[in-house]
């Protein structure tokens, strides 16, 4: 009888793990390009509404800076990120592409006040230009390959992300800044910030959900159901007005084979 008891209890102890195995939730990565707070106000409906669409769990999870959130990815802590530095070689061919942001290709724009002296790349010569960080794919490998490019040396001033280098540039504590050009038209309204566009590169696509191989293809498929549908469905439209978020479209791996180019140039 005793031993039956005790079988009995260790059975439950492990069902109980299962459940609790089941329970976890999806650890979500997310780039760092604004503050935590303003990353969370923009991403949290959008879990909270795929959480809902598929009834996985998701949690939202980003290092105190990029560099941190990278290793956190090359790790594989996360289970989906929102990034598009894992087309660097180091952290290439792991995770897989489920969706990319909705809208037209972004551009890594160089950007100066709009009554700058600058007129040309060739005059940011020993100028000061802010940069998100050095892990920054269209706002660091994309404007410096073509600095480098043109042979022009600059003192690159690294701000933590991009609301901290446009604020940096509003604040003229730089001559010049890098961004995407969603990111610098969206802070350029919201802050009364006057700009002109010195550098404008080809176009790239926006950035990637990408998924981990360890999650099993049955949810990776409702997961990007829900993201793509988004735009399509009525529930969602509240989530993606309160999120700022035009929606989700489709999107493979060899999407970004121009993004690749652009971090071999710098290898």
């Amino acid at each position: 009888m005793r031993r039956w008891i005790m079988s009995l209890l260790l059975f439950c102890c492990v069902l109980s793990e299962v459940f609790a195995a089941d329970d976890k939730p999806l650890i979500f990565g997310v780039l760092n390009q604004q503050s935590p707070i303003k990353t969370a106000q923009r991403w949290n409906p959008i879990l909270k509404y795929l959480a809902e669409t598929t009834g996985l769990q998701f949690q939202m999870k980003m290092g105190a800076t990029v560099q941190e959130t990278d290793a956190m990815m090359g790790r594989g802590e996360f289970d989906l990120v929102f990034t598009n530095h894992n087309f660097r070689k180091e952290y290439d061919g792991v995770y897989k592409v489920i969706a990319r942001l909705a809208g037209n290709p972004i551009y890594g724009v160089i950007a100066v006040p709009t009554d700058s002296p600058i007129k040309t790349l060739k005059e940011l010569a020993g100028k000061r230009v802010a940069f998100p960080s050095k892990e920054a794919f269209v706002a660091y490998a994309v404007p410096m390959a073509a600095l480098n490019t043109l042979k022009v040396k600059v003192e690159p001033v690294l701000a933590g992300n991009q609301e901290g280098a446009l604020a940096q540039l509003r604040a003229r504590q730089v001559d010049a800044a890098a961004v995407n050009s969603r990111f610098l038209s969206q802070y350029a309204a919201q802050n009364a910030l006057p700009y002109r566009e010195l550098f404008t590169s080809e176009g790239f696509a926006e950035l990637a959900i990408i998924i981990h191989p360890r999650i099993q293809q049955g949810e990776a498929a409702a997961i990007q159901k829900a993201l793509l549908g988004m735009k399509h469905d009525p529930k969602a439209a509240a989530v993606l007005e309160a999120s700022g978020t035009p929606g989700f479209d489709p999107a493979t791996d060899r999407d970004y084979d121009n993004a690749r180019k652009i971090y071999q140039r710098l290898d």
